[in-house]
């Protein structure tokens, strides 16, 4: 059974930082967010911060200025649930990479009409927000910044969460390193957090799930296991 995520991307001090930028909103925007694997936060090593965050804010503005569409959630209720996550985060200190606050502000929603929540990047965030621990199920990125590959690491298991999860360094080595140390089901080098291979076992770890899908692992889980004797 897979369930839900809290999914991180660690990005190290050499990695590609236009690549990872792309893959980075990709994987926090596509279907608004509104995906188990979706990239719900963004650890940046300290060496590169500055200029990963300029490129972030930068790729992603251009992403939303050419949308043909505009960024749908699900229902009211799920965007009243994420102003109130992203407006308690402000509160306490917080602040918005991109994407407006006054969309924050709680309003009256036709039923029939469609529910707008325009993407965010939200920075300055403390390890105890709900921003940060809990399930948003939309189209907001949280960022924090780590010391070291190991700080990272320790961030991004600190979750009762553990579906997917991203790595983003020029090191293969050191991609299969800290994927190995990564509290995950699934972990990808070098793109983004949303993505299911069909030849290759999916489920999580943790309040994710239990089991797997896809492989012969998938097939496994629909049959139960046999013993019979033959006393000659």
């Amino acid at each position: 059974m897979e369930l839900g995520g809290k999914n991180s991307a660690i990005v190290c001090a050499d990695a590609d930082l236009q690549k990872t930028a792309m893959e980075c909103i990709l994987g926090g925007v596509l279907h608004s967010g509104q995906i188990c694997m979706s990239t719900d936060r963004i650890i940046i090593h300290a060496d590169i911060a500055d200029k990963f965050l300029e490129i972030l804010k930068a790729t992603f503005s251009a992403i939303a200025s050419s949308a043909p569409d505009p960024p749908l959630v699900v229902n009211a209720a799920a965007k009243a649930r994420l102003q109130e996550v992203v407006s308690k985060a402000i509160s306490e200190g917080a602040s918005s990479l991109f994407g407006g606050t006054e969309q924050l502000q709680l309003k009256e929603t036709n039923g029939s009409s469609p529910v707008i929540f325009t993407p965010m990047i939200i920075g300055d965030i403390k390890e105890d927000m709900p921003l940060w621990r809990d399930e948003n199920f939309g189209p907001v990125v949280a960022y924090r910044i780590a010391k070291s590959d190991e700080e990272a690491i320790e961030m991004a298991n600190n979750t009762e969460y553990g579906l997917s999860a991203a790595v983003f360094t020029q090191d293969l080595r050191k991609g299969f390193a800290i994927a190995k140390q990564l509290e995950s089901g699934v972990v990808h080098i070098n793109s983004m957090s949303v993505r299911d291979e069909p030849a290759l076992p999916m489920g999580g770890v943790k309040k994710s799930g239990w089991g797997r899908f896809n492989t012969i692992l998938g097939m496994e889980e629909f049959l139960i296991a046999k013993s019979v004797t033959w006393d000659v």
